[in-house]
């Protein structure tokens, strides 16, 4: 049987061109984006390509978006950057209990060096509004809340974050990690009205190692990395040409077919729920159907998800037990358990995501794959 990959939320497999594009600019554009003879000038131009590919995805300016390693480091660049840039004008972070790692740590650090941190809850993946509204004041510099969430797929309401911001007169500046739903759902930067948006190329069938920051024109910020210059000044360190022309091919080829794409992944979402409902009697289904339209959580109670992750490799049907960047918690899948899922079912948490690469039949077989592990317990 062919291989069955289901954990398109980890990461994707590189779309052919992309592949192609990355070996023909190692081989043939492999100049310096710096130096001013023609390779060097070849390889800048496919980096301003890029940057233009990725600023007309988000409507904004080709100088406003910025490169850096991926996701992570944007998370890291974008709070810490924004925060001690605009330390003046307040204290205060206000984040979410459900945000990725590099968000989380980040603030974390902050924390630690006597910032003042106010998580907001998220019950079932509901955004507590009222509660956000309370944590913003005339101190806070920075609002950080992730578009969608890595393990439930649920959809927080940057736009309403914003509009709360301006009502309460508050300078925060508001930061959105929009790494899965880049390319997921139809948003831009005016629309979902953020100062600063996270942004990374493998989880859009582009390569790993690269990413994007965009950074609204005015905002003041300071830098994590000082060398030759490059990026503006905001981001030094030589360009890598290859993976920022993969990442711009990646933007092209999945906002040319984004519509389709998202359709067929909201398909696949809603067909594997009903099937995993018709097929497991005691299957719990976590993600709501309101949420992104690639990614379905649920649990097997009483049954570590391990031990079903592991069965279902040995029949090449691979899914994830929780985001990759935390997988090797012992404690399992904290995440969920703050967005209020017991013990129990945070334990037996499952999560499939898909890509316009899977089918009903690959949804098909995952369950009865599942069937057979539950029946066989």
């Amino acid at each position: 049987m062919a291989e069955i990959y289901l954990d398109n939320s980890a990461t994707t497999k590189p779309y052919l061109e992309v592949t192609t594009k990355i070996v023909k600019i190692l081989t043939e554009v492999y100049g310096n984006p710096s130096s001013y003879h023609r390779l060097g000038q070849e390889s800048r131009s496919m980096i301003e390509l890029a940057r233009q590919l990725i600023a007309k995805s988000l409507s904004v300016k080709n100088d406003e978006i910025y490169f850096t390693s991926g996701g992570t480091e944007s998370d890291n660049l974008a709070i810490k950057g924004a925060c001690l840039a605009n330390s003046k004008r307040g204290n205060r972070i206000v984040t979410t209990v459900a945000e990725h790692p590099a968000v989380i740590k980040t603030i974390r650090d902050l924390k630690r060096q006597g910032w003042e941190v106010e998580y907001v809850s998220a019950p079932r993946g509901e955004l507590d509004l009222e509660e956000l509204d309370a944590a913003i004041n005339e101190r806070t510099v920075l609002v950080s809340a992730m578009l969608v969430n890595n393990e439930l797929g649920c959809i927080f309401p940057i736009e309403k974050i914003k509009q709360i911001i301006a009502r309460k007169n508050s300078p925060a500046l508001l930061h959105c990690d929009a790494v899965q739903g880049y390319g997921k759902m139809d948003f831009t930067a005016a629309s979902i009205g953020a100062d600063l948006i996270s942004i990374s190329a493998h989880k859009i069938h582009g390569p790993k190692g690269i990413g994007a920051l965009y950074v609204r024109n005015g905002v003041n910020m300071f830098s994590l990395n000082l060398g030759g210059g490059q990026e503006n000044g905001l981001r030094s360190g030589t360009e890598s040409t290859p993976l920022i022309a993969g990442f711009g091919e990646a933007v092209r080829l999945t906002f040319e077919n984004r519509f389709e794409d998202q359709l067929h992944m909201l398909k696949l979402r809603d067909y594997c729920i009903k099937a995993l409902l018709a097929g497991i009697p005691d299957v719990v289904i976590n993600s709501s159907k309101f949420g992104a339209p690639h990614i379905v959580n649920f649990s097997l109670p009483g049954i570590p998800n391990r031990e079903v992750v592991e069965y279902l490799s040995t029949r090449d049907i691979f899914i994830s037990s929780a985001a990759a960047c935390k997988g090797n918690r012992s404690r399992g899948p904290s995440m969920l358990e703050s967005l209020g899922l017991t013990r129990e079912l945070a334990d037996s948490a499952l999560r499939v995501s898909f890509s316009y690469m899977n089918s009903i039949q690959e949804v098909d077989l995952l369950v009865e794959a599942l069937v057979d592990f539950c029946q066989g317990k």
